[in-house]
């Protein structure tokens, strides 16, 4: 009996409880139905000036403008409204006298905002972000610049109120931007002023390539990564050379230097990078009766803006003191009848391998004399042969000729076998043809004269003794001025 009584009071509460739910969903179904939100109106202020007050925010990449849409009454449900731009609009609002004289659209890609606006519920106001890009405002700096933005469409039946679709957003970006913050990209010491090489050592020789590094500043607080286009320009190395400000000076031609980075990147963070280019050794060590100028351009930086007046460069560089900024020049007398020193074989220029010299073997002869370099030195006291000449071998060497003329040329060979034959060169120019030595006596230790005639220009000269067909050692060479 007690068991029977248990179970009649639990299926008497579960009965109880069900009532009790479902009178409750009933009374929530009917305060549903009987609620019925009303739509909202949706409006925009007329216009926003940007460059005074706090009504913006800017970082190193982007101008932030909050922009605010306002409600009539608290939104009684959750949407969204679409959101466009126009920047066409902007000469007409010029020309109607809304905006400034003088004010630009802002650029193509160059403002951001998001398409879509979701405004939750209960809320008589939400706000989105319009992004303008900061480059576009520093190549602007000077200017006004303008955007409309407009409101459409919203969801769930709410409205724009009528004329409070759009917002005007000026932007002045000389207030917003202080000119002393605005970014600059330049070459360092670049700009009208020539940048002269060699000075201070600011160049590397190899044996194919002389490198001339050079130096990219960005003004202002360093920010993302970006890149410039480095490239050549002759037009403005030729307009210093026309004017007169780079005298005694041409314009370095044709495919002899090259651009090794055509894209040059700052990285994140960076204020400055390095860069170079690069001259061919044998063409850049030649023709020293002229300084040579190269220009230099950036161009289509990725970010920020280029300084007008460092954006160009103009690289000038003395062949004499690319020649072997270590070698002191052997002196060629200029006074009729004088007769110049020796210039020793073994005291060829320094460089190495491919710059002052060519040598197609090992080192033979006395292993200690400029050791680490392969032209092969006899032992003679004092250190002077060079031996063990092949065809095709050949040595430079710095001179510094007092003065134009006719000058004998004694060279020194000794040719105890086939005579060899040999050539000279002033600045890669052939200065004798293709001369035979005359065969000695004895062995190849027994150097002996070999003369000829030569004309000569006054100045700091390359030498080359070329081996066109290297049976000889050679002792070096004596010039005599004869008229």
């Amino acid at each position: 009996m007690k068991r029977i009584f248990t179970h009649m009071h639990v299926c008497l509460l579960v009965v109880i409880t069900t009532l009790i739910v479902s009178c409750e969903k009933e009374k929530l179904k009917d305060v549903l139905s009987k609620e019925n939100p009303s739509a909202v109106g949706l409006s925009l202020d007329s216009k926003i000036d940007i460059g005074s007050g706090n009504n913006y925010s800017l970082d190193n990449d982007k101008l932030t403008i909050p922009v605010t849409i306002n409600l009539s009454a608290a939104s009684g449900k959750a949407f969204n409204v679409q959101i466009t731009g126009n920047i066409d609009t902007v000469p007409k609002l010029v020309t109607d006298g809304v905006l400034p004289a003088g004010t630009i659209a802002l650029g193509d890609q160059m403002y951001n905002f998001p398409p879509v606006v979701d405004i939750p519920y209960g809320v008589t106001s939400t706000t989105f972000n319009l992004l303008v890009s900061r480059t576009f405002l520093e190549r602007n700096h000077e200017k006004k610049m303008a955007i409309a933005v407009k409101i459409s469409d919203p969801s769930k039946s709410n409205t724009v109120e009528s004329g409070k679709n759009s917002i005007v957003v000026l932007i002045d970006a000389a207030q917003a931007i202080a000119a002393e913050d605005v970014h600059y990209i330049s070459f360092v010491a670049g700009g009208k002023t020539p940048f002269l090489v060699p000075t201070g050592g600011n160049f590397v020789i190899g044996s194919q390539d002389i490198t001339i590094p050079l130096s990219l500043a960005l003004t202002g607080d360093v920010g993302p990564d970006f890149t410039v286009d480095f490239v050549r320009d002759d037009a403005v190395a030729t307009e210093l050379i026309n004017n007169g400000t780079l005298k005694n000076t041409v314009l370095y031609t044709g495919p002899k230097f090259s651009i090794p980075v055509g894209k040059v990147k700052f990285s994140d963070g960076a204020a400055k990078v390095e860069t170079s280019i690069l001259l061919r050794t044998s063409e850049a060590m030649g023709g020293v009766n002229n300084k040579k100028a190269i220009g230099l351009r950036l161009k289509n930086p990725t970010k920020f803006q280029l300084d007008a007046n460092k954006a160009t460069m103009v690289v000038v560089f003395d062949p004499v003191a690319f020649s072997r900024p270590y070698t002191v020049p052997f002196v060629i007398k200029g006074g009729i009848g004088q007769v110049s020193d020796m210039i020793p074989a073994a005291f060829y220029d320094q460089g190495g391998e491919g710059v002052a010299y060519h040598d197609d073997g090992g080192k033979d002869g006395v292993s200690n004399f400029r050791p680490g370099e392969n032209v092969d030195v006899g032992d003679y006291t004092p250190r002077s042969v060079v031996g063990w000449c092949n065809t095709g071998e050949w040595l430079t060497y710095t001179v510094n000729i007092e003065a134009d003329g006719e000058y004998e040329l004694n060279t020194l060979l000794g040719c105890p076998d086939d005579p060899g034959r040999y050539s000279l060169f002033m600045d890669g120019v052939a200065i004798t043809p293709v001369l035979q030595g005359k065969q000695t006596d004895g062995a190849y230790g027994n150097q002996q004269p070999n003369y000829s005639t030569v004309q000569l220009k006054k100045g700091r000269h390359i030498m080359k003794f070329y081996e066109d067909y290297g049976r000889y050692d050679v002792r070096g060479w004596i010039f005599t001025r004869k008229k």
